[in-house]
């Protein structure tokens, strides 16, 4: 039944973890409004509410709290914990963590001075109808503040990004030309006889204020140029070390003619044999210039904007101006030999025009079809079974073979970092791999890529047809050298794995020395017992002529010494993979 007033407070159920319960279930009285409540006793000392007696705060809550006297939570601060990491004292009571509705008053209080940084008083307040755990365990809240505040989540430090700094318009559009600095000084004359003739002094003035008025109507006639007015075009595929085009086209909207000096934003890799065009445009019309940039890299890469200046009709002012052509631009690997090779394969192509193709029998292993055997032909190639199963003899037939498999590897290891000529060794193999794809594609056969480096970098599965060759080269492109040690034996598996069928596999990789040679002859080995492998080593000309040089003083001599030794290595590397197959 109901609790007697007599009995006190009544005890708390275990599922209610210490809360206390209303003023009525204990027999006393319920608290009065919030407009009309009256500050609350400490239980410890009633005499807390005077407003003469100074507050006691601890010396670590001063610490900590500069900005204003606020209680600190610590994850300690729960019922039956020691508060501030400290054990209670013998004999009191463990201090309880504040209700839910002050804790969040607290958080909502550091939240407002993140959101409003330089204000005092706390003008923001959290929205507490967005649940924690649908919002993130980030906390992030979305700000209701009334006096201007931006809303959405506020940042953090740990979550900012960097962004890129936009640059600013260039303060001073117009420079004046050497016709106006002409003008400017002219004004001295007068001003020098003003000390024999003071009237002269209004002279100069005139002059002065005459060169101001040109110069702004000249600037007001000079038309700023947009987007649309000067434009850039790009190669459609730029190739590596190619003297790509980049063509610079100028519209003049305008009846007077124009002369434009236009200076590009290529990438830092991009070499290129003129940084300032000049073109000069007539009335109505368009022209257009073009310079050369040579990439050094492959890869993605930006060009910026466009950095025009034209000199005013009266030619006092000069109108600089930038014109927004930023762009992305593919650097793809040299294509000036694939473009050749298709353009005698094209012509082969038309030359052979209306021809069947002829088989060539016996030139080949695939099998064609079973015949009668005649005298001239090879013993060997009687089929015993054809033979045994018609009564008579039945000679095999093979042809050359068509639709074969090939699988391009292509290690990007630090062995491949180092340069022969103006491009890397990846950079050679590369443009070599792009070749062999591009010929076994035209052939009708299977081509695949496989790139790799201490781990598998791009695979491309085994495919004929033209957008398997677009595929390669776009993978290609992206490859890039490491400073990491190949990993053979990784890489091998992960296509032993993917490629069970026979296939001629083409390895591009370099060696140096017998050691470092024993793990790709280890992983080769295996990789041969069911395909065909081909490895392509780079050969250094500079080092073999090192090698053979004539030492003219000590320093060439220990050159030559120590040329011969890595050749005599890379010789015994070579010679470990050919007893091997």
């Amino acid at each position: 039944g109901d609790l007697p007033a007599s009995r006190g407070r009544a005890r708390p159920f275990p599922f209610q973890g210490g809360r206390r319960l209303p003023a009525a279930a204990r027999g006393g009285r319920d608290p009065p409004p919030a407009r009309q409540r009256t500050p609350a006793r400490s239980r410890r000392d009633p005499r807390s509410t005077r407003t003469d007696r100074p507050r006691i705060v601890p010396r670590r809550d001063r610490a900590r709290h500069r900005r204003g006297l606020r209680r600190r939570l610590h994850r300690s601060d729960r019922r039956g914990d020691a508060p501030l990491g400290r054990s209670p004292a013998r004999g009191q009571p463990a201090r309880r963590s504040p209700p839910a509705s002050r804790r969040e008053g607290v958080r909502g209080a550091r939240r407002a001075r993140l959101c409003h940084p330089g204000r005092r008083e706390v003008a923001c307040v959290p929205d507490a109808s967005a649940s924690r755990r649908a919002q993130g365990r980030s906390g992030d809240r979305r700000c209701r503040c009334r006096r201007g505040a931006p809303e959405g989540p506020r940042p953090t430090r740990r979550s900012a990004v960097i962004q890129p700094r936009k640059r600013r318009k260039s303060r001073l559009p117009f420079v004046p030309l050497p016709r106006l600095l002409a003008l400017v000084l002219l004004s001295a004359v007068p001003i020098a006889l003003a000390t024999f003739y003071e009237p002269l002094a209004w002279g100069a003035v005139a002059i002065l204020a005459l060169a101001i008025v040109l110069a702004v109507i000249d600037a007001r006639a000079t038309r700023p140029l947009t987007a649309e007015d000067v434009t850039r075009e790009i190669a459609e595929q730029p190739s590596l070390r190619a003297a790509n085009p980049v063509r610079l086209t100028v519209r003049n909207p305008l009846a007077r003619g124009l002369a434009v000096t236009i200076r590009d934003e290529p990438p830092a890799s991009f070499d290129v044999d003129r940084r300032s065009l000049r073109v000069n445009v007539p009335g109505r019309a368009s022209s257009s210039t073009e310079y050369a940039a040579r990439p050094r890299h492959r890869g993605t890469f930006q060009f910026g904007d466009l950095h025009t200046r034209q000199p005013g009709p009266l030619g006092l002012v000069e109108r600089r101006g930038r014109v927004d052509a930023a762009a992305d631009v593919k650097v793809y690997p040299d294509l000036r030999e694939i473009r050749r090779y298709e353009i005698t394969l094209r012509r082969g192509l038309a030359y052979d025009a209306g021809q069947r193709r002829a088989r060539v029998p016996g030139a080949g292993s695939l099998f064609a079809r079973l015949r009668d055997y005649g005298p001239d032909d090879d013993p060997r190639s009687i089929s015993w079974t054809a033979t045994a199963r018609r009564g008579r003899p039945i000679a095999v037939e093979y042809e050359t073979e068509r639709q074969q498999r090939l699988l391009v590897l292509l290690d990007a290891g630090r062995m491949m970092a180092s340069t022969l000529g103006t491009l890397t060794k990846l950079d050679h193999a590369v443009n070599t791999a792009l070749m062999l794809a591009y010929v076994g594609a035209a052939k009708g056969d299977e081509v695949g890529l496989l790139g790799f480096a201490d781990d598998v970098r791009s695979y491309l599965p085994p495919r004929r047809g033209r957008g398997q060759f677009l595929r390669i080269t776009e993978e290609l492109r992206r490859i890039a050298v490491t400073t990491t040690e190949s990993d053979y034996r990784s890489a091998f598996e992960f296509l032993r794995a993917r490629a069970a069928r026979r296939a001629l596999i083409v390895l591009f990789t370099d060696l140096v020395d017998e050691e470092a040679s024993r793990s790709l002859v280890a992983a080769v080995t295996r990789l041969a017992g069911n395909n065909l492998v081909l490895c392509c080593l780079l050969a250094d000309p500079e080092l073999a002529e090192v090698a053979t040089r004539v030492p003219d003083s000590t320093v060439a001599l220990y050159e030559r010494v120590v040329a011969r030794e890595i050749r005599d290595a890379r010789a015994k590397a070579l010679a470990t993979l050919r007893r091997r197959g």
